[in-house]
């Protein structure tokens, strides 16, 4: 069974490419091609014009790299705010001891 598939039109690096892409799919793949476009062309100003292929691979390096840097740093915060709840949860419980302590010594 098929799928319907529409045909979008991006461009990168002045280039047109046709895309097929699934029914309401149009604007999301349009936007992921401007943010590959801008790092392609950020990239064409620093080297030139060194190929399609190679700019496209670099441009995909460059755009992994910060994606698994914010997911790193993700992972960091939800690692503070863990760290941060575990204490807040260790001193009231050591508050609870305390008091239940008292209790027993009355």
């Amino acid at each position: 069974m098929n799928k319907i598939q529409n045909i979008v039109e991006i461009t990168i690096n002045d280039r047109a490419y046709k895309i097929a892409c699934g029914k309401g799919e149009e604007d999301h793949i349009t936007k992921l091609s401007e943010i590959i476009n801008n790092e392609v062309l950020t990239l064409v100003d620093q080297q030139g014009q060194v190929g399609e292929s190679k700019l496209l691979l670099m441009a995909c390096l460059i755009l992994t790299d910060k994606m698994l840097e914010n997911n790193n740093t993700k992972i960091q915060v939800d690692d503070n705010i863990y760290n941060e709840l575990l204490q807040s949860i260790t001193l009231a419980t050591e508050k609870i001891h305390k008091v239940a302590n008292q209790l027993r010594n009355e």
